[in-house]
């Protein structure tokens, strides 16, 4: 018998999650959150979707956070079974392995690319954004440092160079995501609370990003040679940027902050610089490809898009191109 309630159920009970997580006061009941917050997101990959891609992308999903969720509550029970004294770091060691891994930071990355693949752009947008938040909130309580820096390194290096030889759209932004991981849990390990604004400020970027894609109808990078329109290249080409960080576009101003606090170390800063670059060479790539290339044939894809969507992408992008006032106002 196949259960189906209206998505908002779905949604409030993911808010639900994550409200719990971030505002409860032992690990259980973050650990609690975290399962409301999974068993929530399943249905709505499945009952939303309805195809094998999907069911798919929802086994691998639950089997990859089943198993990180079980390492959280045993490391839990480990922590308070000892007090905390006989082998203190153990615990905090596993639970950044296993937050780590809920989030899809290299090495534990595999799973996330894949799973991206089988959703569609609501759901892409959710995976990469809202998602996050509870286990970000949990990493920053409980990490090991040490550990957390090898994760953050090894995620903005393999999140860049994975990234280059892509032609699906949705990898292309889980990758970036697992960059941009590195950054954010850099900032984390320096113990600095800024990484909410990073998080914020790259939330809303996927969301331009994941919008204008659902809108154009746009998957593959060869669908993008199809377009016609003008306009709504410079809306993918101004927002892709952006995500990589390009100045003085917005994207920009959350790695100018990580850079402020990374600064006191400076092989780490040239590492997450080194990885920055690599990511805006293949946007660069991907978006010059968009300019100059035109394939006459458009068979298999819609090109018709209404004129209020545009207007609605170009105000987001206006945003973007609009981050060079708070970066001259964080210069004074």
């Amino acid at each position: 018998m196949n259960l189906y309630f209206p998505p908002f159920i779905y949604s409030f009970f993911l808010f639900l999650g994550t409200l719990i997580s971030i505002s409860s006061s032992s690990l259980f009941g973050m650990w609690m959150g975290l399962e409301i917050n999974l068993m929530s997101f399943i249905p709505m990959i499945i009952n939303l979707e309805n195809n094998k891609k999907s069911s798919e992308a929802a086994i691998k999903y639950f089997l990859i956070q089943a198993i990180a969720s079980a390492i959280v509550i045993f490391s839990a029970l480990y922590y308070y079974l000892y007090n905390g004294y006989v082998f203190s770091t153990s615990p905090n060691i596993l639970i950044t392995l296993s937050l780590s891994m809920k989030l899809g930071m290299a090495p534990f990355h595999f799973w996330f690319p894949e799973v991206l693949e089988g959703l569609n752009w609501i759901n892409s947008l959710l995976l990469l954004t809202w998602q996050k938040i509870s286990p970000l909130v949990i990493l920053s309580v409980f990490f090991y440092a040490n550990t957390l820096l090898i994760l953050s390194l090894t995620s903005a290096m393999l999140g860049a160079i994975s990234g280059i030889n892509q032609t699906s759209m949705r990898k292309i932004l889980a990758f970036s995501s697992i960059s941009h991981l590195g950054w954010m849990t850099s900032m984390m390990y320096f113990n600095s609370s800024l990484w909410l604004i990073y998080f914020i400020i790259y939330s809303f970027t996927s969301f331009i990003l994941c919008i204008s894609f659902w809108f154009l109808n746009l998957n593959y990078f060869s669908q993008l040679t199809l377009m016609k329109n003008m306009n709504e290249k410079f809306i993918i080409f101004i927002n892709l940027l952006s995500l990589g960080g390009l100045p003085p576009l917005l994207g920009f101003l959350p790695k100018w902050i990580a850079m402020m606090v990374v600064s006191s170390s400076f092989p780490i800063l040239m590492i997450l610089i080194f990885s920055s670059l690599i990511t805006l060479y293949f946007y660069t790539r991907l978006c010059f490809s968009t300019f100059t290339l035109y394939i006459q044939s458009m068979v298999w894809m819609n090109m018709n898009t209404s004129k209020k969507k545009i207007y609605f992408l170009s105000i987001l992008t206006l945003f973007s191109i609009l981050g060079i006032i708070p970066l001259s106002l964080l210069n004074l």
